[in-house]
């Protein structure tokens, strides 16, 4: 146990009057204590849920993602160019930002995605729409380089990438909260990608995200309120898209894409991720989906107007290789 620990329990637990939020200094240590194996869970307990009823600050996002990036950094001998989170999972439609970011590894562009699964939530995650679609997971940093090389997209669980992390996920199970651990394997960027994507769902971590991007000098960024908290533009819904591009913070309106209510939640099925891929059955509310992300991704890697990223995404998409997945391989 450590008593240095207890001092930062003190902190933010001395009541009203007394406690106070971490400075990054102090919430860089705290988190690399906990990274070290210093922490027990009793103290564990105490300090996320402390912060949890405030919700964590810009100062102690900021701290806790350096202790992150540097206790558990990935380092690959393929470059990354997009780093994109995925660990919200879908409730009320299918993960079709999957086929975003695959459709955008077809122009050659390098994307690493990870994410990590609660099993006891009624979710629709990555890792099993992968899964049940055939294309391969990475479990190790080996397979990871490869699957980059050959497909110029791979996906690791948080598990293998960063099991420390993820213990620290799965803490949610047990409290019965989310705790800032979400809102920063969002932001780790462990591979240094050059950019990043980060979905959210609560009002207000949008404007988290962007400032502490901001403030750990992350080139370029893009963060939005997506669907189920996933980097997917929702086709029904006006999105606010947040940009950090060097040193400038930039928020650009995009009017929803669908002229009506087309989503089907109670149509969660592969087949129509499959079907729409591959192009035996068109899917609207899909279509529209993984047009509306890959046109923002765009936005965010060319700093091209909405207009030509939707035309460049239309094209990328009517050129991707269908033959990846076929129906008969859905199990």
């Amino acid at each position: 146990m450590s008593t240095n620990f207890v001092d930062y329990i003190k902190i933010l637990g001395k009541g009203k009057k007394g406690s106070r939020s971490l400075t990054r200094q102090e919430s860089r240590h705290a988190m690399m204590l906990i990274l070290s194996g210093q922490v027990v869970a009793e103290q564990l307990g105490a300090f996320w849920m402390l912060i949890r009823i405030r919700e964590e600050t810009i100062e102690e996002t900021v701290g806790f993602t350096q202790a992150i990036r540097e206790h558990c950094r990935l380092s690959l001998s393929v470059k990354v160019d997009i780093d994109w989170p995925a660990y919200a999972g879908k409730r009320n439609e299918l993960p079709w930002f999957l086929f975003s970011a695959l459709a955008l590894s077809q122009q050659g562009i390098n994307i690493f995605m990870h994410g990590h699964a609660f099993l006891e939530e009624d979710r629709f995650y990555v890792e099993s729409a992968l899964q049940r679609l055939g294309f391969p997971i990475a479990h190790t940093k080996e397979e990871a380089e490869a699957h980059l090389k050959h497909y110029h997209f791979a996906y690791m669980s948080l598990d293998n990438m960063a099991p420390k992390l993820a213990r620290l996920m799965d803490l949610k199970l047990l409290l019965g909260l989310r705790s800032p651990v979400n809102t920063l394997v969002r932001m780790m960027n462990l591979t240094q990608a050059e950019h990043s994507v980060h979905g959210v769902f609560h009002k207000g971590y949008d404007e988290l995200h962007i400032q502490a991007s901001a403030e750990l000098g992350d080139d370029s960024v893009l963060v939005f309120r997506g669907g189920n908290g996933e980097a997917e533009i929702n086709p029904e819904r006006q999105v606010e898209l947040g940009f950090v591009q060097g040193d400038h913070v930039e928020w650009e309106s995009w009017p929803r894409s669908a002229l009506g209510h087309c989503r089907q939640k109670n149509r969660l099925d592969i087949e129509r991720m499959a079907y729409h891929w591959t192009g035996v059955q068109e899917d609207e509310f899909g279509g529209l989906a993984i047009i509306g992300t890959i046109a923002c991704i765009l936005r965010l890697i060319t700093q091209k107007d909405a207009t030509e990223c939707n035309d460049m995404a239309k094209a990328f998409w009517q050129g991707r290789e269908k033959w990846i997945f076929t129906t008969q391989r859905i199990a």
